[in-house]
């Protein structure tokens, strides 16, 4: 009864700005929100509103683990992702405090393993993502990182020692970077004598009372009251998404929420570290040409509504995590879900702009779209055959759709074959890459003629054609093996069906076929380098991770 006379009290101190007639109580909102997810066998989220450090508010939905039938609990413990990256921030500003280091430091000073790019990497660059280092995540995936595969510190440091170059010149641009905060946990290491998660849990989480919140180095530990995470299955249903991280800096926190109203509170009354460390993490960072950012210190901040917000995500498998402060009105709201297909930030806006209508001063909110979700329905096979074909997106692009066991089944260019499952007679989704196609309806002959594929905020054409071929002459170019020594990783690409298909430690990827094109592989775009005398090698990019250099080889033939 506590927690309800706390939320009204804090509306009633609220004034009723333009609100015509009796609306639904925050409670009953919230509830609307997330009851898809509030049924047996459904994972599920929990939400808390926290004024003035108080939690006002909490509600929990779905299961923490559906297999043992363990419903959610408001002390549930979450792996919270990059929502850690504030933790280790802390941690770097409270030994500046203690004058151990400089922000403006070259991390040389202290990682001298870290390659040496030419140009000066400070601290500062590390917290704000302004170094310019690749993300050592897309490094991995495409080095062949794959689902099971276990992510841990000694892999990733010797991904980033690999590395020759730089996305771009410290402090030109701003790129977020997972590498960055991995190097400012090992500085805390080698600052403070002692691993990394011992100093947070002394310096951080002991202070202020945190005592079910850790960074977890092991993917292995035991911590009790964790939440399972999960996503949705091929067919219905949901699958175990674990999260095999071996990691802490840039992500690796487990907390529950009333942990987080804790840290929450430090923000006000700077109970550990002071006010003036709390003022530096939430300080924005700038370019070398004075362009201002809106990432501080493992936080962003920014204005929403006329008001100042301070907020960061965080999310792995099926774990998204969302924390948003507003500190003039000491206001903050947290959405915690172990499902992939909760949408959190679309959540998290809807649940603060519950509380942010009753505040003077804030904006009207913007509309938003509300959350798109898809039903699968019954449909007879025989009514897929008149879909099978291929579907061309681009002159160099297309998806190929055909039936097999009575399923209509989608194969992109860059990504794996997938079912595609109906819900509407001529619309179809696909789970794994929240992408949708919906088929032209058939003409007189019973032929359809092509369709639209929506991707994103895309509506694109498609028309069903034949498949251009290519010619020996032409796969002979591009066909071939080609080694990267910044990943330690072999590609074989060779022509089959018409199409090139690339083999790694990953597995295969059909890339179709478009000439000397950019192709997609689902983990970066593909750039070949070619000449009169053929293609010599490629380059592998994604945003946080650019040219990533591949040279054809010639391997010796084996050995009978």
């Amino acid at each position: 009864m506590k927690r309800f006379a706390l939320l009204a009290a804090f509306l009633a101190a609220l004034p009723l700005a333009g609100i015509a007639g009796p609306a639904p109580s925050p409670e009953r909102q919230i509830d609307a929100l997330f009851a898809p997810w509030n049924r047996p066998g459904m994972p599920g989220a929990l939400v808390a509103v926290i004024r003035d450090g108080k939690v006002v508010l909490t509600k929990r939905y779905g299961m923490a683990d559906i297999e043992r039938g363990v419903p959610m609990s408001p002390s549930a413990e979450f792996f919270i992702g990059s929502m850690s990256k504030q933790f280790t921030a802390f941690a770097i500003h409270l030994l500046a405090k203690d004058g151990k280091l400089s922000l403006d430091d070259d991390v040389h000073m202290y990682l001298p393993d870290v390659p040496d790019f030419g140009r000066k990497i400070t601290i500062r660059n590390l917290l704000h993502h302004t170094s310019g280092l690749r993300d050592y995540f897309d490094l991995m995936a495409m080095a062949g990182l794959r689902p099971g595969d276990v992510i841990d510190e000694d892999k990733a440091l010797a991904l980033i020692r690999r590395q020759r170059t730089l996305n771009f010149e410290p402090g030109q641009e701003w790129d977020y970077s997972n590498t960055g905060y991995v190097l400012l946990a090992r500085i805390v290491e080698h600052v403070a004598g002692k691993p990394f998660p011992e100093f947070a849990r002394e310096r951080i989480f002991v202070p202020l009372g945190m005592t079910h919140t850790l960074f977890q180095q092991d993917y292995r530990t035991l911590v009790p009251g964790r939440v399972l995470s999960y996503v949705p299955a091929d067919s219905d249903g949901f699958r175990l998404a674990p999260v095999n991280i071996s990691m802490a800096g840039d992500g690796g926190v487990l907390t529950t929420l009333g942990d987080l109203a804790l840290w929450d509170r430090n923000f006000y009354d700077g109970r550990v570290g002071g006010m003036d460390v709390v003022r530096q993490m939430q300080a924005t960072g700038v370019l070398n040409d004075g362009k201002p950012i809106a990432y501080a210190s493992g936080l962003l901040v920014y204005p929403y509504r006329g008001l100042r917000l301070v907020e960061h995500s965080g999310g792995a498998g099926g774990y998204g995590n969302q924390l948003w402060r507003f500190p003039d009105q000491h206001l903050s709201v947290m959405v915690f879900a172990n499902t992939a297909d909760i949408d959190t930030y679309h959540t998290v806006r809807k649940v603060a702009d519950m509380f942010l209508d009753r505040v003077p001063g804030a904006a009207p909110a913007e509309p938003m779209a509300p959350a798109k979700t898809f039903k699968e329905i019954r449909l007879d096979p025989a009514r897929l055959d008149a879909l099978v074909g291929f579907y061309a997106t681009s002159p160099q692009s297309g998806i190929t759709f055909t039936k097999e066991n009575g399923r209509l089944m989608a194969l992109g260019m860059g990504f794996p074959k997938m079912p595609a499952f109906p819900y509407g007679e001529r619309d179809f989704f696909a789970r794994v890459t929240a992408s949708r196609f919906s088929f032209d309806p058939p003409g007189p002959d019973g032929i359809v003629a092509g369709g639209i594929l929506h991707w994103g905020e895309q509506d694109i054409p498609a028309t069903c054609t034949t498949r251009p071929m290519p010619s020996a002459a032409e796969l002979k170019r591009v066909e071939g093996d080609f080694y990267s020594d910044e990943l330690h990783v072999l590609y074989s690409i060779a022509g089959k069906d018409g199409d090139l298909v690339l083999t790694y430690p990953g597995g295969t990827v059909t890339l179709g076929f478009n000439g000397e094109r950019d192709y997609e592989t689902g983990f970066g775009t593909l750039k070949y380098q070619c000449g009169t005398d053929g293609c010599t090698g490629f380059t592998i990019s994604t945003e946080r991770a650019r040219n990533v250099r591949f040279t054809r080889v010639a391997l010796a033939p084996s050995s009978r």
